[in-house]
């Protein structure tokens, strides 16, 4: 049976220099005020990321708004 880990990034630098992996993939985006969105991750501007959420709606975040990127990974 597959093991469930999760991946973090918590630095503001490296969420910027790593979010083109997470591109097409269901991401989890912690805020300042600790609010939690799930969402699959469309797009990467310069200033941001472009998330559509589970109704289908995209939305955008600034870079400095985030402050933790989390999503879960298989392990075989």
């Amino acid at each position: 049976m597959p093991n469930t880990r999760q991946f973090r990034i918590s630095n503001s630098t490296e969420i910027r220099n790593r979010i083109a992996e997470f591109l097409g993939k269901k991401i989890n985006i912690v805020f300042a005020d600790n609010r939690v969105i799930v969402g699959n991750l469309t797009a990467i501007r310069p200033d941001g990321i472009v998330l559509r959420n589970m109704r289908l709606k995209n939305m955008y975040f600034p870079f400095s708004q985030l402050t933790e990127i989390y999503f879960d990974t298989l392990e075989a």
